[in-house]
């Protein structure tokens, strides 16, 4: 307008930009008509009925259905990463930034780790793991404190972002820590929240603010996660010891807890090598006694001695504590005996098998990659482990108090120990007084079809109706006793073999004629016997070897019969 030009000679114009029925803005002269044009704020719209209608809106539009289903349905893990990539994107959309992305960091490899991102860039680094170093993400992930960048040299773009492997023409970035506390311990940073933008001094000390805010959400997601993994970790375990323990009710032996205790091992922490040491008797030493390789990597043979004073299974054995090998190609020390040829990679974990009075062996778990174990697995690991040693303490203390009893409760039988001693000194006497003596090996014929038939607890009923026939027959003077693996033996004093026949043929047939009830079922049973006579010159444990070897052509025969040797 020009300042000198009277102000009467202006000419006003309106300008009304609500036309519904045509493309072009009209502008007019209010002199040229009468009438005012009517404001859009206040007139009717008019619906062309040619126009195409809005969209109808969905519950989609407003509620993520996946999320419930995923919420239900999947692990913490998968739950936790996919609320941080929807955090993300309100990031994103919010900064109207070029990326967005969250790492976790890793004090013990010294890395940041990508969690998840929302980005337009087609250049982000397809790698997840960077070392920390003096880049924007690396700074604050070390101070602790947020960082801004009002302008990105091009010339080091990649180098200061290092999550782009090319340049993405980004020219400013931001990027804030993120803190938590686990339980009673410091406030610690664990991750950083980064966006960046291809404008230059897109950020300022309200976009630091406005992160702060979304930083306490991925926190408060990073409490519920650990929360519910631990929850989760904690139903796993308890099932875990859940099913052990109904496992080995009904058989606790040492070879039925090994076996369980492998199962469970394998479900908790999916390991690519586990193995199981114990002691063995016959070699009087620590051996490999079970080996699981499902992955086939290179590892050691079942039976494998273990050097003890100079192993890492050895020395958990000895310390009676456990041993975290994140990276066993640190490791100076063998994991099983001195010259053993197994790759020094991945992390291993070995666990005693141990009681308060005693250890039983060690449970030993590897993996093809360092530091695959978490502390939560390792503890849960410890804990199953602990219920088993529990298991075959019991065994044990059954075994130390059957020793010292001289009869069964169950049967009235003298126990082996001193059924053995009793054939030791009626041997002697009649060496001494020059007699006869003969022996009885006794066992039920097909007992695993009756248990199969019955359950487990039919066996005591069996031999306490047997027993109860064998000693009905027996002298004052003569002995009956529990040997190994559900046999009897007789001792027949003053009685040649001859005369042990015919006693045991009687037997046989009491036996096999006998009806037993258990339940609401009744059944008979038949019985293999092996006789051998005392002669001169021979010991206790040749009597019972012969006796033995007859009785196992009678059972091979198909049982019910009687064989002298």
């Amino acid at each position: 307008m020009d300042p000198e030009k009277p102000e009467s000679q202006q000419t006003r114009m309106l300008f009304d930009d609500y036309q519904p029925d045509r493309r072009e803005y009209v502008v007019k002269n209010p002199n040229d008509e009468p009438h005012v044009v009517p404001s859009s704020k206040s007139a009717k719209p008019i619906i062309d009925a040619g126009a195409p209608a809005l969209r109808e809106t969905e519950i989609v539009d407003f509620f993520d259905l996946d999320t419930e289903a995923t919420g239900r349905e999947s692990e913490p893990r998968v739950e936790f990463h996919g609320l941080v990539d929807k955090t993300l994107i309100v990031v994103k959309n919010t900064l109207f930034a070029h990326s967005a992305a969250f790492f976790w960091k890793n004090p013990e490899r010294n890395q940041i780790v990508l969690e998840g991102v929302a980005t337009d860039s087609e250049a982000f680094a397809k790698v997840r793991r960077f070392d920390i170093g003096t880049d924007l993400l690396s700074t604050v992930a070390t101070s602790g404190k947020p960082q801004i960048l009002s302008e990105v040299n091009p010339a080091a773009e990649t180098e200061m972002l290092r999550y782009y492997e090319a340049a993405a023409g980004v020219r400013s970035a931001v990027a804030v820590p993120v803190f938590f506390r686990s339980g009673i311990r410091e406030i610690e940073t664990v991750g950083v929240l980064v966006a960046d933008s291809t404008a230059e001094d897109a950020f300022g000390q309200e976009t630091v603010d406005l992160l702060g805010r979304f930083t306490k959400l991925i926190s408060a997601l990073i409490k519920s996660y650990t929360d519910k993994y631990d929850l989760m970790l904690d139903s796993e375990l308890l099932g875990s010891i859940r099913r052990l323990q109904d496992r080995l009710k009904a058989d606790h032996s040492e070879l039925a807890v090994m076996n369980a205790l492998v199962e469970e091992v394998g479900r908790l922490v999916n390991p690519a090598v586990l193995t199981v040491t114990m002691y063995n008797d016959d070699v009087r030493g620590w051996t490999v006694q079970k080996v699981v390789n499902p992955s086939g990597h290179a590892t050691v043979l079942p039976s494998q001695l273990v050097d003890v004073a100079q192993s890492l299974v050895g020395e958990v054995i000895a310390s009676n504590r456990v041993e975290v090998i994140p990276d066993l190609a640190a490791e100076e020390r063998p994991r099983y005996h001195r010259g053993e040829q197994l790759p020094k990679e991945g992390g291993f974990v070995c666990v005693p098998i141990s009681s308060y009075n005693r250890c039983y062996g060690a449970v030993a778990v590897e993996s093809q990659k360092n530091s695959s174990f978490s502390g939560q697995e390792v503890e849960m690991l410890y804990r199953l482990v602990e219920n088993a040693a529990a298991v075959l303490e019991v065994g044990f203390m059954n075994e130390v108090v059957k020793e010292y009893l001289s009869v069964d409760h169950l049967t009235g039988l003298i126990t082996t120990k001193f059924f053995l001693r009793r054939i030791e000194e009626e041997v002697q006497r009649a060496e001494d007084m020059n007699g006869e003596l003969a022996y009885v090996v006794l066992t039920v014929d097909g007992l695993d079809e009756h248990v199969r038939r019955y359950g487990r607890e039919v066996t005591d009923v069996i031999y306490r109706e047997v027993t109860s026939l064998v000693k009905a027959q027996l002298r004052a003077y003569d002995a009956v006793g529990t040997m190994e693996q559900q046999t009897l033996g007789v001792v027949l004093a003053n009685m040649t073999a001859s005369n042990a026949y015919l006693w045991a043929e009687k037997a046989r047939k009491n036996i096999a004629s006998h009806v037993i009830s258990y339940g609401s079922k009744n059944f008979s049973v038949t019985a293999s016997m092996g006789v051998c006579g005392l002669s001169e010159g021979m010991r206790s444990r040749e009597l019972m070897t012969n006796a033995g070897q007859v009785h196992a052509k009678v059972a091979t025969a198909g049982g019910n019969g009687v064989r002298v040797y």
